[in-house]
């Protein structure tokens, strides 16, 4: 029983007659004609009843029929992750991320990922920017994206776009009416800060004071200094829109901007997928981070 024969018997089942299948098919009528015979004959069963020009399936071929379209399926499937090897297309695809980037970029990006590579098995899983590296380095994950931070893997990081980072507080915080802020004004107020693993301990990278609200996700720092909680040195990108609408206002502080840059890890070179993902992040920063309009 060959794929070619299963073809057949769905092609004429879907369009009712043999003549009507060549014609969808492009396939002659003896052709298809003689795949079912044979079909038939591997099968010991009779697929149609034949009746002049009209065929009508009999009971077991209407049985097997759901089953025929599955495989038919499969094999298409075989066949395109065949070829999809022979490509360097990556089969699967780890992705390690930090939350700089608006998660609703991220969401779309997913969805054109898979749209581009449907084969392709993706998982993404959220990290602190500072551990990125390391488990790019301990192969836990095979592309990792981050701020760049100081104790991270510098040999791993590719550089992909500059990405500011803001000094920031609720609008109604007493820090955002200040008209010069200094670094004791910072310290009577609690810092929200990156909090991330190291040596199988927390670590922070709290300024100025030890009253801080370490955490591990800047999404959740944005919404914590929106409430109130304290002030927060948060990427650019994730806090515009707040911004625009006076959510949240930028302390007049001298150090008020920091430079990052955004980068990418990875082990060897990039497959298309990685390559493909990639491409978005850079487009993303350079035409789209600083307009989210």
């Amino acid at each position: 029983m060959r794929s070619d024969q299963i073809k057949a018997f769905v092609a004429v089942a879907d369009c009712g007659s043999i003549t009507s299948a060549a014609r969808d098919t492009g396939i002659k009528r003896s052709t298809l004609s003689a795949s079912l015979s044979v079909l038939e004959d591997e099968l010991n069963v009779q697929l149609f009843q034949r009746s002049g020009n009209s065929i009508e399936l009999t009971p077991i071929a209407r049985a097997i029929l759901p089953d025929c379209r599955r495989l038919l399926h499969n094999t298409e499937l075989i066949n395109q992750r065949c070829a999809q090897h022979m490509q360097g297309t990556e089969t699967e695809l780890r992705i390690a991320r930090d939350d700089a980037l608006p998660e609703a970029f991220w969401r779309s990006t997913m969805n054109r990922l898979k749209a581009e590579f449907p084969l392709t098995a993706v998982s993404v899983y959220l990290l602190p920017p500072q551990e990125l590296a390391q488990f790019v380095q301990k192969q836990s994950v095979d592309l990792a994206f981050g701020l760049e931070y100081a104790n991270a893997e510098q040999t791993l990081g590719e550089t992909l776009a500059p990405v500011q980072m803001h000094l920031v507080a609720a609008s109604s915080h007493p820090l955002s009416s200040m008209p010069n802020i200094e670094e004791s004004d910072l310290a009577s107020y609690t810092q929200v800060t990156l909090a991330h693993l190291a040596n199988d301990r927390i670590i922070t990278d709290a300024l100025y004071s030890t009253n801080y609200l370490g955490l591990t996700l800047f999404e959740v720092m944005r919404d914590a200094v929106k409430s109130g909680s304290g002030w927060a040195w948060l990427p650019e990108p994730l806090i515009l829109n707040e911004l625009q609408k006076g959510e949240l206002s930028q302390l007049r502080y001298q150090e008020a901007t920091l430079g990052f840059v955004y980068q990418s890890f990875q082990l060897g070179s990039p497959g298309p997928a990685a390559t493909f993902l990639r491409n978005q992040v850079i487009h993303f920063l350079q035409h789209k981070a600083n307009n989210p309009a």
